[in-house]
């Protein structure tokens, strides 16, 4: 008799199971029947939102349905991010986020998430490395002279960054420690205001995404001293990389990708992926992306996942290591 119990229960957990994945598969077969939106925490004009508005201009095609993009910078990305995290797992609400994603475990007390446990991932978009810029009226043309004068002048040149904890903000911090010098950290609400900051004369120095700064520096108010990574730049050719100065020890990569909340059926992430995998394994768009010194990733929910994974050991630990506060 338990023999006769027993079968009788794993059949219907199997019949369970079966279920509900023909319930996921017949759901995901609908999908989408009304907007998308997808929730970025970053303000209108920064790279990661250039990015995911031609991302969803070609969704909006080859789903029929509109895709809006909801900026909600600011807070470090708490509140876009736990807005994603309590929706329902239909696929309706997205997010795109990056490094702060998981940084920001080690930035506040309280984080009204698990970046692990709450989301499941959806594609490893693309990454970008960034530059290490000045103000033209510094008269700073290399690395050499920037360490120079920040070590006569200990804590007078000040560096604007996207954001506590943000990857530029690390790039600073690690790269002021490689090299013995103290600048102020001045700290915006987004790559894109720390841009305009700095181009405007109120900070000296930035680490920042290639995209956001190429027109400056192409007019001379900014100076390129070095870029991210061993690779030259198609838009920067004449800019040294860290490989090329011996700094390859403090590079930080700038990683974006898209989140789905926990739950959300497989079927649909994998859509998601495909289309948007199609998309950036376009010729034009990787030409694209490369000029401005992005690298295309492309990866699967579960790479994207494994990587979500060890970012959210590495760096966590490292801003506690540094000291690094919201500010």
């Amino acid at each position: 008799m338990k023999k006769y119990f027993y079968h009788l229960k794993v059949a219907a957990f199997g019949f369970f199971v079966a279920s509900l994945m023909l319930s996921s598969s017949a759901f995901a077969q609908k999908y989408p029947d009304r907007p998308i939106k997808i929730i970025v925490p970053y303000p209108a004009g920064a790279v990661g939102d250039i990015m995911m508005r031609l991302i969803g201009q070609r969704l909006t095609e080859r789903l029929g349905q509109p895709v809006i993009i909801d900026n909600r910078s600011g807070g470090g990305g708490l509140a876009a991010s736990e807005a994603v995290a309590k929706s329902a797992p239909d696929g309706y609400t997205l997010l795109f986020n990056g490094p702060n994603h998981v940084t920001n475990l080690a930035l506040y007390a309280k984080v009204p998430y698990d970046p692990i446990l709450d989301f499941d991932p959806v594609i490893g978009i693309a990454s970008s490395q960034i530059v290490l810029v000045a103000h033209k009226s510094t008269g700073i043309k290399t690395v050499q002279q920037l360490v120079e004068m920040a070590k006569a002048k200990p804590g007078e040149l000040n560096y604007a960054s996207s954001g506590a904890g943000t990857g530029t903000h690390l790039a600073m911090e690690m790269f002021m420690r490689g090299n013995n010098i103290k600048l102020t950290h001045i700290p915006y609400k987004g790559g894109s205001p720390a841009v305009v900051g700095q181009a405007s004369g109120q900070v000296q120095v930035s680490f920042s995404s290639i995209p956001v700064v190429l027109n400056f520096i192409k007019d001379g108010t900014l100076t390129p001293l070095v870029v991210g990574g061993d690779q030259k730049i198609p838009s920067l050719p004449g800019v040294p990389t860290y490989k090329d100065i011996g700094l390859m020890n403090f590079d930080v990569e700038v990683w974006f990708g898209l989140f789905a909340p926990k739950n959300t059926p497989m079927a649909i992430r994998n859509l998601l992926y495909e289309e948007i995998k199609k998309y950036l394994g376009e010729p034009a768009v990787i030409e694209k992306f490369s000029d401005v010194g992005m690298t295309i990733i492309g990866s699967n929910p579960v790479q994207f996942g494994d990587f979500v994974k060890a970012e959210a050991k590495r760096w966590p630990q490292a801003i506690r290591e540094m000291g690094i506060k919201p500010e």
